[in-house]
This record gives C-alpha cells, sequence and structure tokens, in this order.
C-alpha cells in the first residue's frame, strides 16, 4: 500500500477539486477500457483536459482491438470467438496469463477511429499513437507480440 500517496474520489468525472488548468501531465493508463458509452466518455476527457494548462499533455494508455483477437505472452482470446465480430461499444473477453486469477476479464471494445472522434468530441488533439513490440533481444517469450496485426 501507497501511504505516501495523496488520492482522490473521483465521482461522474468530476475533478473541480483539483483544480483547472492547473497540470503539466494528465495520465489514464486502461481506464478507458471499462467506461461505457459515448456520452460518458467524452464527458470524461473533456473533463480531464480541463485540467491541462495550455501547454500540458495527456496520455491516455488504452488496449487496441488487436488485444483482443490475438493471443500473447500475458492474455490469451482464443476462448471468445466472439471477439473478432466486436463494434464500438460491445463487451470483449480475455483472460490474463500473469496473475493467478484465471477468471475472464471483460472490457469495452473501442476501435481507433472512434477513439480519435472521442478525442475530437472532448476537444483534444491526438498528437501521436504508439504501438510497441517486442524485440528479439529481450528476454521474454512473446507469442504475437513482434508482430503488428489484425489476427
Amino acid at each position: 500500500m501507497d501511504t505516501q500517496g495523496d488520492y482522490q474520489l473521483v465521482i461522474d468525472g468530476n475533478y473541480c477539486h483539483l483544480g483547472m488548468r492547473k497540470f503539466d501531465l494528465v495520465q489514464s493508463i486502461f481506464t478507458f477500457d471499462n467506461i461505457p458509452g459515448w456520452e460518458n466518455r467524452t464527458h470524461i476527457l473533456a473533463s480531464l483536459r480541463d485540467l491541462l494548462k495550455p501547454m500540458g499533455r495527456m496520455i491516455c494508455l488504452d488496449s487496441t482491438p488487436e488485444l483482443y483477437v490475438n493471443e500473447w505472452a500475458s492474455f490469451t482470446t482464443k476462448d471468445f470467438p466472439e471477439n473478432w465480430h466486436a463494434k464500438t461499444g460491445d463487451i470483449v473477453r480475455d483472460i490474463m496469463l500473469d496473475v493467478d486469477d484465471r477468471s475472464p476479464v471483460e472490457d469495452i471494445y473501442w476501435t481507433e477511429q472512434d477513439y480519435q472522434k472521442l478525442f475530437d468530441l472532448a476537444g483534444l488533439e491526438i498528437e501521436a499513437t504508439y504501438k510497441p513490440l517486442g524485440r528479439d533481444t529481450e528476454p521474454f517469450n512473446w507469442v504475437m507480440e513482434k508482430r503488428s496485426h489484425r489476427g
């Protein structure tokens, strides 16, 4: 447990208590994998945007559609063929292989094109998108992480 951290409870994307236009960086990691709905996601992104200083940046790290249709060193999707037909807003499933609990994880599928629309609606501009790949020189047993493709 992190006893030094300053944790804040945020209800319904209301960040006003944190101070508007106060932050150089806002970071969201796998948050939007579990937030349903266009309106809800747009509201939360716009609220996060309002926290940023004029030259501030936001890092949004989320799962890409490829996660749900390939096999990975830390995820499997082979038991969920319905993932192949998922559309934005659909529930998709995978199983994490690097934890003891092998219960299916449910996420909300979102296409890259629809992420772009979300950011546009929230008044945010995507500066860059990264999809890092595994390398032969790394000490991991990569499954598909060294290839960039769907399926």
